[in-house]
């Protein structure tokens, strides 16, 4: 929408300054009229009321509508398709011009029509950008898409690098706008090394600025800095001063996210004095809006309420930013909820509510119905809240807004709860909590990238203090004594013999401190599980515990069966992980005994069905023993009960109901004619791909994913098994494809 506003602007500028700004055109009109009276071809007479009729677009409407009927009028007299093709797109531009956006479209269509019969690629390519453009305005993000994925694809053949650049990063404001935050980022990745082929400063501008917002939202604020400074070295470059204030407060915003409040502070004051001193008041009401958020983070709410308040006075007087205006009402929304001024929070949340419709951002009408649902909560009006929150969850579906569901999914555990609905309530709080871990997670990785960026700006600095000591120890040498010169030399050849010996040593640590990282990690991993992937089973089972004691004052032995049975379940899965804890801790600290004795392995597999078979009952899954009695293994008891105890486990977790799990062997000789049995854990579930396949025993990573009742695993299992098989000195892998089930084989030692 700021670009639509700064077309309204520019053009009532041309509209004001008529005279000054369209005077080429109108001394080129007469020439165009004395070429009409002399030109008897109707085909060019057609081109020549075109071109008369685009010169008067932004001075004369009526004289534009004369000479574009005589187009059309002329056009299908002499069945002139290309020009009466050229007149509709005329007719389109005026109608845009107009903000006339319904008109424009039936007009650009038009034009689409007698171009594709035609065959004329280059008219379509710009018509199919015009189309992306006009569905943009009217807010159908689907179809503008599509346009201009079309007008890419023409430019590509056309060979218009120009064109592809500027179409392709238009597809990367639709996906951005839809919420479609990785497509995006790829499609701005695409533009940009085409936009600098061309020497488009300003679209390079626009790319390098909206990649660093996708950083931003993401949470990736080293990337986000590192394309914001991109920004603006090139904004001063071309004189760019209203982007540049922009692209301060981005950073402002960044400084903010890292705790650095008074560099933010300083961030946004330069901002706004910039904005002030070009007449950018999209600017100034930006800065105006973050000057507002650093208050309310000091918790100075009278100072945050005056700032929003300009700020959205300012975007209302600009009329260049509707998004400015929607995170203003919410912020003042949320302020005086928090006073407990709710009639005054209301006012606001609707207004933001109203705003968000115009906008059609799914993150932005999710919010402002969130907001909503959450402020009806507090006023006690259950079934009010309850509709505003679903009509958020519903916007949210197949987005990436992680933070906004897992609000949106606490807010409705709430609602259900006070309506006493609660395995509804119960259901929404685990949905939550597993956004929250998510979140927490990402959060980490935040504040791991942050501490690695002003890592490498530390150490930047150190080279550059190194290398200027450097230049004036060898300014020294130079103005020395000719007489010193040799043992000058001398001394360099020590000094970098030394350096030599400092570098070997640095790598030397370096390939240790690898080592220690990749420990490092694996504990930090270990710690992970145990508090988050550990805490929300345990979090759940006490959530039952809670749910089945009102259930037993009220009496109700339905509810309290089915509890029992979900509290079994959790058992069982608690039970598991801790069992394979145990183990992971006991092999990394190699303190695992390897006791290797003859076991049948039938009475295994018999003995961890039993310990299923609730599982595999309650998916209605068969659980089928194809092993001979005959074969027998040479192998640790423990660790063969944990190697198909976790494969097991795994392939009744991606099975879905009424499907099958099957275990067989056979006897097979391998490595120097020693005797192994090949084992197979198969099921009939949802299979995976290879990549999939490839990654579950990769020794570098924790690799896991949901089962087909939305069970959560932590990868560990899968590690265990790739670890006892290769201390059995076995072989293991998995043979797959997706919805074509999954086949565990590894090989055991033979008794």
């Amino acid at each position: 929408m700021k670009n639509y506003n700064k077309i309204i602007l520019f053009f009532a500028f041309l509209f004001l300054n008529a005279f000054m700004v369209s005077g080429q055109n109108r001394d080129s009109i007469p020439i165009i009229l004395d070429s009409v009276k002399k030109v008897h071809s109707p085909i060019e007479k057609v081109d020549l009321y075109n071109l008369l009729s685009k010169k008067y677009t932004k001075v004369n409407t009526d004289t534009f509508f004369i000479f574009n009927n005589k187009a059309i009028s002329l056009s299908k007299e002499s069945n002139y398709l290309k020009g009466l093709a050229q007149a509709y797109s005329n007719r389109s531009g005026l109608y845009f011009y107009l903000d006339q956006f319904d008109s424009s479209l039936v007009n650009l269509l038009k034009s689409e029509r007698l171009s594709l019969s035609t065959n004329d690629s280059s008219a379509l390519k710009d018509l199919y950008y015009s189309l992306g453009t006009t569905y943009y305005f009217l807010a159908n993000y689907d179809s503008a898409q599509i346009h201009f994925q079309e007008s890419y694809k023409l430019s590509k053949l056309l060979k218009d690098t120009a064109g592809m650049a500027k179409a392709i990063k238009q597809v990367g404001k639709m996906q951005w706008l839809k919420g479609e935050l990785a497509e995006s980022l790829k499609s701005y990745n695409i533009s940009l090394p085409l936009a600098k082929s061309v020497g488009d400063s300003a679209l390079v501008c626009v790319l390098y600025n909206n990649i660093g917002v996708i950083y931003h939202n993401v949470g990736d604020y080293g990337k986000a800095l590192e394309y914001y400074y991109k920004t603006l070295t090139l904004r001063d470059y071309i004189g760019d001063y209203k982007g540049k204030s922009l692209t301060l407060n981005n950073i402002g915003m960044v400084y903010s996210e890292w705790g650095k409040h008074k560099e933010a502070f300083e961030y946004y004051r330069h901002a706004a004095s910039l904005s002030d001193s070009v007449y950018y008041l999209g600017g100034k009401a930006y800065s105006y809006y973050n000057i507002g958020n650093h208050y309310f983070n000091e918790n100075r709410l009278d100072s945050a309420i005056a700032n929003y308040k300009k700020a959205l006075a300012t975007y209302i007087q600009d009329n260049s930013d509707i998004i400015g205006m929607y995170i203003c009402y919410s912020k003042l929304g949320k302020i005086y909820q928090q006073n407990k001024d709710l009639d005054s929070a209301l006012i606001f949340f609707n207004k933001a509510l109203v705003v968000a419709k115009r906008m059609k951002g799914r993150s932005d009408w999710a919010g402002a119905n969130h907001y909503l649902g959450n402020l009806y909560l507090e006023k006690g009006d259950i079934k009010k809240a309850l509709n505003y929150a679903k009509k958020s969850n519903e916007i949210l579906k197949n987005t990436d807004y992680k933070k906004m569901k897992h609000l949106n999914y606490a807010l409705l555990s709430e609602i259900y709860r006070r309506k006493k609905q609660y395995k509804k309530a119960l259901e929404y709080n685990i949905l939550s909590n597993q956004y929250k871990d998510s979140i927490f997670n990402e959060e980490k990785s935040k504040q791991i990238t942050q501490m690695e960026v002003l890592y490498r700006i530390e150490q930047k600095q150190k080279e550059n203090d190194y290398l200027k000591k450097e230049q004036e120890r060898q300014k020294a040498m130079l103005k020395a004594d000719k007489k010193t010169i040799r043992l000058q030399k001398v001394l360099v050849g020590v000094i970098t013999l030394f350096l030599l010996l400092v570098i070997g040593f640095t790598f030397a640590f370096y390939k240790e401190k690898q080592k220690l990282k990749a420990a490092n990690n694996t504990k930090n991993k270990l710690f992970s599980i145990i508090s988050h992937d550990l805490r929300g089973p345990m979090g759940n089972f006490k959530g039952l515990v809670d749910l089945l004691i009102l259930d037993i004052e009220n009496q109700n032995k339905e509810n309290i069966n089915s509890l029992l049975q979900m509290m079994q379940k959790t058992a069982g899965l608690n039970y598991d992980l801790l069992e394979n804890l145990l183990s992971w801790s006991r092999t990394e600290g190699n303190k695992l005994d390897y006791n290797p004795e003859k076991l049948q392995l039938t009475t295994i597999v018999e003995s961890i069905f039993e310990h299923y078979d609730y599982t595999a009952v309650s998916k209605s899954i068969q659980l089928i023993n194809n092993v001979d009695k005959d074969i027998y293994l040479m192998a640790d008891e423990y660790m063969m009960n944990t190697i198909l105890r976790n494969l097991i486990s795994n392939a009744l977790k991606f099975t879905k109901e009424n499907g099958k799990v099957i275990i067989s062997a056979k006897n097979t000789i391998r490595k120097g004619n020693k005797k192994y049995v090949e084992i197979c854990v198969e099921d009939t579930g949802i299979g995976m791909s290879d990549e999939q396949a490839k990654k579950i025993f990769d020794n570098d990573q924790f690799y896991t994913s949901l089962g087909t009742a939305k069970e959560k695993g932590t990868g560990l299992g899968l590690k265990l098994c790739a670890e006892f098989v290769k201390i059995h000195k076995g072989e293991i892998k998995a043979i797959s494809a997706l919805n074509k089930g999954t086949k565990m084989i590894f090989t055991i030692p033979a008794y």
